[in-house]
């Protein structure tokens, strides 16, 4: 699930502020509403919040509609961008092993959508699961991290690798040849699936630099930063409200939970800009935004499993902040999406 406040680092925004004005687009329309600023995006402990990039994503869009720019993105993220998560992954055994890493510290990664993977004895294939973003940002994210993916294969093996095939949900681009450059010719647009396929034997190669011990460096200081990122009251509430969905009901018992009055956690949590009752709303609207799109539970069920006494108050709630009801979101969701 995509969560809108989420500690980022400015890497990615870095690029995109760079390719934005080769385009065209100056810092600060491209900033437009994010409250940040270029001279801010110099600084190396800055840390954004999701929402403020994937602005800045429909900013561009607004102002160039061209899905190739996600694609340029993606290629000048380089693996070392990722800042101590690239260098873990490029100092493991093989790519699985760097893979498994990734996934680990999936919040410290520069990708929004959920990935998923799966090896075989012949290939190995990455699906992007892009329905957890705004509509206006997905084929501008997906080619991004397609892009960004096969860089890093090609940085973590030594040499350029294309892929087997590539496929996009969106379609045909006015201009193709970026992508052909980048992908092979073997790419198929308007597919069901965003994914990219590689030869199987690419995933347990031995990586020219591994090194237990950097990796074993890498890994405690990605640790770290992943428990201050952790550390927010507001995270904690979230921790706790998604540990069981629908049972805590009242910010009394998150307050009890925390072992705090529930003064001092509304104060905490004012003081971070936020709510208990706006935590509670985003992540139970998460949970049954991945039960439409996973499940074939009825509407009345995922509102039970979510916590709504009645299915008009759910459809109510998530008309509020999807924009259109569930039973419309989940057909326009799977009309779109993998088999």
């Amino acid at each position: 699930m995509l969560e809108a406040r989420a500690k980022r680092d400015p890497a990615a925004l870095r690029v995109l502020v760079e390719v934005a004005n080769e385009s065209g687009m100056s810092a600060p329309r491209l900033l437009s509403g994010t409250n940040l600023t270029a001279d801010q995006l110099d600084k190396s402990d800055l840390e954004i919040e999701a929402w403020q990039e994937l602005l800045a994503i429909r900013n561009l869009r607004l102002f160039n509609d061209d899905v190739g720019l996600g694609l340029e993105v993606g290629r000048r993220l380089h693996i070392t961008t990722l800042g101590v998560l690239g260098f873990a992954m490029l100092s493991s055994r093989s790519i699985v092993d760097a893979l498994w890493m990734a996934s680990r510290f999936q919040s410290i990664s520069l990708w929004f959508c959920k990935l998923d993977f799966d090896l075989d004895a012949k290939v190995g294939v990455f699906t992007v699961l892009d329905h957890v973003l705004p509509m206006a940002c997905r084929p501008f994210c997906v080619a991004l991290g397609l892009s960004s993916l096969q860089e890093w294969m090609s940085a973590m093996l030594g040499r350029e690798i294309l892929p087997l095939s590539t496929t996009f949900k969106f379609d045909r681009p006015a201009s193709a040849a970026p992508f052909e450059r980048h992908f092979g010719t073997n790419i198929l647009y308007g597919a069901k699936a965003n994914r990219i396929e590689f030869e199987a034997s690419l995933f347990v190669e031995p990586l020219r630099f591994a090194d237990h011990w950097t990796r074993t460096w890498c890994e405690l200081q990605l640790e770290q930063v992943a428990q201050r990122r952790a550390s927010t009251t507001r995270n904690r509430v979230r921790s706790l409200i998604m540990g069981a969905p629908g049972a805590i009901r009242s910010e009394e018992e998150i307050a009890r939970e925390l072992r705090v009055p529930s003064s001092t956690l509304r104060r905490r949590l004012r003081a971070e800009g936020t709510t208990f009752r706006t935590i509670r709303a985003e992540v139970l609207h998460a949970f049954a935004r991945e039960m439409l799109i996973s499940t074939s539970m009825t509407i009345d069920e995922i509102a039970e499993r979510v916590g709504f006494s009645e299915s008009a108050s759910f459809v109510r709630s998530f008309k509020r902040l999807q924009g259109v009801a569930p039973g419309t979101w989940r057909r326009s969701e799977r009309g779109n999406s993998t088999n």
